[in-house]
């Protein structure tokens, strides 16, 4: 019996310079599947399928772009069907051993208020103290001073992506991904966000291939 693995990374706190995200990464494998026999690797185009937010029409052109530019970080083993005599050209990718589908779940801008809240902070300072024979000198000192903070609005961008890989001969999945990425403090940030997503992926499709070796 195949074993199958999920693993859960939920809400994941991380900051990226000084904006605050999170993150809900899924990812599940065929235990069993020799990955170590992966020559090929067939990459569909991604599916576009939450558009409806869209800044510009141009997204349709550059998240592709931007897709195929991480997917090629599987150098050696990405195969495109080029310089392949043998190739059937109705059906290049039944010549790779895997093949990666990928869809665009999620692509959202939203906003939420902020309570106002009362920090505790450190202050520094210096005061002028007396010494007994009359001369004086600088001396360093902190104190602990609450600090208010207004309510205030906060804008968030919103990605979730999955990526699917199957056995070309068999059609049998055997690995997954769903992750979704929120980032506080952006608008209209998505396109930077979907990079990422893309990047961590193929990264760690390529690292397993070469894992497993």
């Amino acid at each position: 019996m195949k074993k199958w693995i999920m693993m859960l990374l939920v809400l994941s706190i991380f900051v990226l310079g000084a904006s605050p995200a999170s993150a809900e990464k899924y990812d599940w494998q065929d235990e069993n599947y020799p990955f170590s026999k992966v020559k090929r690797v067939w990459v569909e185009d991604i599916v576009l399928t939450d558009t409806n937010e869209f800044p510009s029409e141009i997204l349709n052109k550059l998240l592709p772009e931007e897709y195929w530019k991480n997917a090629d970080r599987l150098e050696e083993k990405l195969f495109t069907g080029k310089n392949t005599l043998s190739v059937k050209l109705d059906d290049p990718k039944s010549l790779s051993d895997v093949y990666v589908t990928a869809e665009l779940l999620k692509w959202h801008d939203d906003s939420y208020i902020k309570p106002a809240y009362t920090s505790w902070e450190t202050r520094r300072s210096t005061r002028t103290v007396r010494r007994s024979d009359g001369s004086t000198y600088e001396e360093e000192y902190h104190t602990t001073v609450p600090v208010y903070h207004p309510e205030q609005l906060i804008y968030t961008s919103t990605v979730q992506v999955r990526f699917d890989v199957y056995d070309t001969k068999t059609g049998a999945k055997i690995l997954t991904r769903d992750e979704l990425r929120l980032r506080d403090d952006s608008r209209q940030g998505q396109r930077g966000i979907f990079g990422r997503i893309c990047k961590s992926f193929f990264d760690d499709l390529k690292k397993k291939l070469k894992n497993e070796e």
